[in-house]
């Protein structure tokens, strides 16, 4: 479940989303705060996923390589039915957990079935290859973004937050471009998907979700293009998707709110 930032606590429905789907009442949730720089994250979200119904939640309080992996921290991991990490920074996540024992034990989680879930930073650590740092705008241009390598939950996705409130229609563009075997999925603040099985994608939340599709680019001179120049890309697919819409074997579905309506 990932989510685009600036979760709304004051209607949560997102986070009781996320606590339904790992267990409602009977849920497990660890939270990894270490993207943000603040000191009480970890103890806020603990909070607030008790607050609205969790069983349990507890944070994983470190901030150096070297402390990550203890005997404490890879119990609570294997015994959590959700897991989430907070937003912030997403290189720290990147370079605290990357080869620890911590990222071997998220990794068994989420293959034993463990829900995972995160928000803007959090979100994007998600995927295999995530965005590590960019630069906003439409248009898609050489060098508007840095990759570095995720968690790695998926590599059927990558994952960009804040999406219309900071512009990032045309560096989204542009790793799809670079990567088309992926969807490029845009996360507007307060709202989510939800991917099963790398398969089944469901959106949540008041904003929108933007999915660009490149498997049927039929040209682009993105590997051409130096100097911050702007990229041609044909054939690409974009869908926008709003909550209660869905993605399944590549069939898009909107629901019909005038029928809900009525």
């Amino acid at each position: 479940m990932a989510i685009g930032g600036a979760m709304d606590h004051e209607d949560p429905v997102l986070a009781q989303e996320f606590i339904h789907r790992a267990g409602g009442a009977s849920a497990r949730i660890v939270i990894l705060p270490q993207a943000s720089a603040l000191p009480d994250t970890g103890e806020n979200y603990v909070r607030q996923f008790l607050k609205f119904g969790a069983g349990q939640a507890a944070a994983l309080e470190f901030r150096h390589r070297a402390e990550a992996g203890t005997a404490e921290q890879l119990d609570l991991l294997r015994k959590a039915s959700g897991i989430f990490f907070a937003g912030g920074t997403q290189m720290r996540l990147a370079v605290l957990y990357g080869g620890t024992r911590l990222e071997e034990e998220l990794l068994a989680a989420y293959q034993r079935g463990c829900v995972i879930g995160g928000t803007s930073a959090g979100a994007a650590i998600l995927s295999k290859t995530m965005i590590a740092y960019g630069k906003g705008g439409p248009t898609p241009r050489e060098g508007m973004l840095q990759f570095s390598a995720g968690l790695g939950f998926t590599d059927k996705f990558i994952f960009d937050q804040h999406f219309r409130q900071r512009d990032r229609l045309g560096r989204l563009i542009y790793a799809v471009a670079t990567n088309p075997g992926v969807l490029g999925i845009g996360l507007d603040e307060n709202t989510a998907v939800i991917i099963e099985d790398d398969r089944v994608i469901t959106v949540r939340g008041i904003g929108a979700v933007t999915v660009v599709d490149g498997r049927q680019i039929s040209n682009t001179d993105v590997a051409e293009i130096e100097k911050r120049g702007a990229v041609a890309v044909s054939n690409l697919i974009i869908h926008v998707l709003t909550d209660g819409c869905r993605i399944s074997n590549n069939e898009v579905f909107i629901p019909d709110k005038l029928s809900e309506s009525d």
